[in-house]
């Protein structure tokens, strides 16, 4: 199993306290999480492309699509 991994920033900085939701392959809810004071999230999931959404009051939700095929991902998503 892979991991999606990655930071929200705002500004170039870490945004703490975004809303990470991690949606499967079928468009089925997975899994949530809020991030730390690093910004940093991560979800466990198959291969498969997966669809990551970041909420924060004030900003608008921002959306990526990440195909997994066996490694573990990293991305960063700038919100602001």
């Amino acid at each position: 199993m892979a991991r999606i991994t990655g930071t929200v920033l705002k500004a170039g900085e870490p945004l703490e306290r975004a809303y990470v939701r991690c949606i499967g392959p079928s468009g089925e809810f997975v899994a949530e999480e809020y991030t730390g004071e690093d910004g940093a999230f991560a979800f466990h999931v198959a291969d498969g492309d997966w669809t990551i959404e970041v909420r924060a009051a004030g900003l608008e939700t921002r959306t990526e699509t990440i195909t997994v095929s066996g490694d573990d991902i990293r991305t960063d998503l700038n919100v602001g």
